[in-house]
């Protein structure tokens, strides 16, 4: 009984918190960028660096630099990355054994990356690196759509390099 009453307790500060929340407009883009494997996924997972919580690194032009500030890429943990000159932290949201989500709590567009890879079959797999954002923040319809299409080079270009290092001898 006593644990029925916490968590009714606790259902019911959450409900309060949430209606305290001033909602906000969002306009949400997701950008899903793929390409195809000729190794199984888990040798695909440690070619790209999967279990690297910097390893992006490798692939992401735009990266010039990354810091782990606390864990080891498993969900709490903490790093930063450098977007040209910029510094932009990143946490660790969710993880499975060939995947990671991360999200970047302190900027206007609420960015969230996902990096995993899928089997296809015992001996292919598909990498595949998942982008949300809101996009209400970036300015007008020019803008967005100027930042959606950088944002897919970027992050296909680096998809794209992942699969060659996987299908590389």
């Amino acid at each position: 009984m006593k644990k029925i009453w916490a968590t009714a307790a606790l259902v019911a500060l959450g409900v309060t918190s949430a209606q305290g929340q001033t909602p906000q407009p969002a306009d949400w883009v997701i950008l899903t960028l793929t390409a195809n494997a000729n190794k199984p996924a888990d040798v695909t997972w440690d070619r790209i660096g999967g279990h690297d919580w910097c390893g992006i690194l490798r692939f992401l032009d735009r990266l010039k630099g990354c810091t782990i500030d606390s864990g080891r890429g498993e969900v709490g943990s903490v790093r930063t990355v450098m977007v040209g000159t910029t510094p932009t932290v990143e946490m660790a949201v969710a993880r499975t054994p060939l995947s990671y989500t991360y999200a970047q709590p302190y900027t206007p567009i609420f960015y969230h990356g996902t990096m995993g890879v899928e089997a296809v079959d015992a001996t292919h797999s598909r990498i595949v690196y998942t982008l949300m954002w809101n996009q209400t923040p970036v300015g007008d319809a020019a803008a967005q759509a100027a930042a959606r299409e950088a944002r897919k080079g970027a992050f296909q270009r680096a998809v794209d390099k992942m699969a060659e290092a996987v299908n590389a001898p």
